[in-house]
């Protein structure tokens, strides 16, 4: 295996470990408030999620740029910020990343709480338009915020994963419980997957494909000139990571 092979399983690795980090908190908070009862499901998730994102950013990002979501990584390799020939691994990692964590869940407590499964809430009337609706709306609000933080000038960028964080966290918890609120296909996978239900499914792919593809968009128009070069922290080989503004 030569030195640019063992980085792209590096990338892999941490690609899948993060994503599934993610689904475990994520969707584990879900299942474990409705296990146990009397929690406050909605807050808790909304700060798991948000926690669990904010970690795994600055945990993997010196790795493989921590994308840990498929649509991000599409919407990279689209703008021209990505290399194509890393993207299905990325994807492949991330989904597997998702399956596994989901896996777990289901092994240890069973299919409760929908196994935390990102649907429309039709007891509160919102139809799958209306979530799709909701879905590109809070992707393209994170890919904004994603863009943003690693555009801010030293010492700020650093902090970078705590506004990311934070913005995943307010989603899930106010959206979450109406729409599903998943802004990652990989997020909704897992759970999806198990559960064996894919009829809401493709809320969450396109949704959170058409959202941060617009935000990357509506970023290009808002970035100031000084945040047109690269930034972000470099590898240990010196070179930029995969999200430049």
């Amino acid at each position: 295996m030569n030195n640019a092979q063992r980085h792209n399983l590096r990338c892999y690795v941490a690609e899948f470990i993060g994503t599934g980090a993610i689904v475990f908190f994520a969707a584990g908070s879900v299942v474990v408030s409705a296990a146990l009862g009397g929690l406050h499901g909605q807050l808790i998730s909304g700060i798991a999620s948000g926690a669990i994102v904010t970690i795994t950013v600055w945990a993997f990002y010196g790795v493989s740029g921590a994308h840990l979501n498929p649509a991000l990584s599409f919407a990279l390799w689209l703008f021209g910020d990505f290399p194509l020939n890393k993207l299905p691994g990325y994807v492949a990692a991330q989904f597997a990343g998702s399956a596994a964590a989901a896996g777990l869940l289901y092994a240890t407590l069973g299919s409760i709480g929908n196994m935390g499964a990102n649907l429309p809430n039709s007891e509160l009337g919102i139809s799958p338009s209306s979530a799709f609706g909701i879905e590109v709306f809070l992707s393209f609000l994170m890919m904004l915020v994603i863009r943003a933080a690693f555009a801010a000038e030293a010492p700020l960028r650093q902090f970078a994963p705590l506004p990311i964080g934070a913005i995943v966290g307010l989603e899930v918890m106010l959206m979450g419980p109406v729409a599903g609120a998943a802004m990652n296909p990989a997020r909704a996978f897992g759970p999806t997957l198990f559960l064996s239900d894919w009829r809401f499914f493709w809320i969450y792919l396109a949704g959170p494909v058409c959202g941060i593809v617009a935000g990357a968009i509506t970023w290009k128009f808002l970035a100031p000139t000084a945040a047109a070069a690269p930034v972000g922290y470099a590898t240990s080989a010196g070179k930029p990571l995969d999200w430049p503004t």
